[in-house]
């Protein structure tokens, strides 16, 4: 090493320790603003905010106007009840026992409790569905050719289920939906219908394909009721899951609709010359998913009490990492902190109220879909650090954007229906398949979709209509219906 350069080494080191020391007055600099910051937003998180008035309105159930006789939810909820003990009864049991164990865990949380809520008691004596209907796929297939190709295993799941059948078609004589499980985040374990209801439409398209004017009627009298019972499950005062479940199911019973119509070897059954009655186009109120999402409000009120409850003081059965339990506690206090309950339900009810006036419009609710931000009411995640309520604003701004596409999709249930309707008048007036295009034009109360009026789809070379969907369905779902053709121009 020459002198030179020996002489310019200690030069060097006395500019790193130079850089050093501005480095680590930098880095406390910037600890003591972050605690200083952290300090400003722990004061500023103090206290919480009174429920306002709208949001007591919405944590408030309608009362409800049924009787466990006439509701259909008690009866779905016994509807697998053992043989010899009353369907009512067994689902008024069953919603009892469940909100004693939601009582029991709200007012005590514990891992005991919590256990007793997942793992509901199932009677093994319950009725259980006979078979498998794979073969059958009502939503992406045809329900009415896959019934005629496989009568004899419909005729054999028909016997093995007849009670569990004879049930489910007593559940259109009820009269209205309502449901009685108190709000939880874990939903009472109701077992829906859905193998029972493959074997029904099948039953149905069976019947309507015999040729025999009677069996025809008694069919399409069977499907026009189970639509009309699934649209009081739409519109009645239920969950989210209902509400999806029975649009849904709407939709299979549409969809064997358009099929029959279709159909130009069959006579329309006797009965079938009301477009009102045989493929009625609900209000597009009923798609109106706003009582849900009122319900879902109240899950998720119920489910913020009672996480805040435990973090708050957690019992000693609660089960937490036995080295770390301290640091868990620790995160738990400051996220209970930074997280207040009034604030975060008030900012949700006004959410949700938003969120309710677009269900109702199925237009405005598609801009709003297309326009909506990160966080709710025009919330940064740079002001996140000194707001007041962070943890909330993230909560409610991460389940927002889920409700909207369950509304869109309503709305392309109620695409679906028109369409049928669409495809009967065309069969009703005799539409050849040249004049399709023209009659589409004239008919938009018809030919258009609720939620942004595009219009429906037609192919000549499949001679089929189809919806052009707003929402998020699953690969596979069917949103087509074929037009029927009169036997001389086959």
């Amino acid at each position: 090493m020459s002198q030179a350069e020996a002489q310019r080494l200690p030069d060097a080191w006395r500019l790193v320790r130079k850089v050093l020391k501005w480095l680590g007055f930098t880095i406390l600099g910037l600890c003591g603003v972050a605690c200083l910051l952290f300090a400003v937003a722990f004061v500023i998180n103090l206290r919480d905010e009174p429920l306002t008035p709208q949001t007591r309105a919405l944590l408030t159930p309608a009362p409800n106007p049924y009787g466990p006789e006439d509701n259909i939810y008690v009866a779905l909820a016994g509807l697998h009840a053992p043989i010899g003990a009353t369907v009512i009864a067994d689902g008024e049991a069953r919603v009892e026992a469940h909100n004693r164990r939601v009582d029991a865990y709200q007012s005590h949380p514990s891992q005991r409790a919590l256990d007793a809520l997942i793992h509901e008691p199932e009677d093994p004596r319950q009725l259980q569905f006979q078979g498998d209907c794979h073969f059958l796929e009502p939503l992406n297939g045809s329900i009415w050719s896959a019934a005629l190709e496989h009568r004899e295993e419909v005729d054999r799941l028909l016997a093995e289920n007849r009670e569990l059948y004879q049930r489910y078609l007593e559940l259109s004589g009820l009269h209205g939906y309502y449901e009685t499980a108190r709000p939880s985040l874990l939903l009472m374990n109701l077992r829906w219908p859905s193998q029972l209801r493959p074997l029904f439409l099948a039953v149905v398209a069976l019947r309507m394909r015999s040729g025999i004017p009677d069996e025809q009627k008694s069919g399409l009298t069977d499907l026009e009721r189970d639509v009309q019972l699934w649209r009081t499950v739409l519109t009645g005062e239920g969950s989210m899951l209902s509400s999806m479940l029975s649009t849904a199911f709407l939709q299979e019973d549409y969809l064997v609709l358009a099929d029959m119509i279709a159909d130009g070897r069959l006579r329309l059954p006797p009965g079938a010359t009301e477009g009102d009655v045989v493929a009625p186009v609900f209000d597009l109120r009923d798609w109106d998913l706003s009582r849900s999402l009122v319900a879902g409000f109240r899950v998720m009120s119920s489910a913020l009490r009672t996480d805040v409850a435990v973090g708050a003081g957690a019992p000693a059965d609660w089960q937490r990492p036995a080295v770390s339990g301290w640091l868990t506690q620790l995160d738990d206090r400051l996220g209970d902190h930074f997280l207040k309950v009034n604030a975060t339900l008030n900012l949700s009810a006004r959410e949700t109220e938003r969120r309710m006036v677009a269900a109702a419009d199925p237009a405005q609710l598609y801009r709003m879909k297309a326009e909506r931000g990160v966080f709710a009411e025009g919330q940064s995640a740079w002001t996140l650090p000194l707001s007041y309520n962070p943890v909330g604003k993230i909560l409610t701004a991460v389940s927002a954007p889920v409700y909207d596409d369950y509304s869109l999709r309503a709305w392309d249930a109620a695409a679906l229906q028109k369409l049928v309707r669409l495809s009967y008048e065309i069969r009703r007036q005799r539409i050849e398949p040249s004049a399709v295009p023209a009659f589409l034009r004239q008919h938009p109360e018809w030919s258009t979709h609720p939620a942004d009026g595009r219009p429906f789809l037609w192919n000549p070379a499949k001679n089929e209509l189809r919806v052009q969907t707003v929402g998020k369905q699953q690969p596979g779902r069917r949103f087509s219906v074929p037009i029927w053709r009169s036997p001389a121009q086959r």
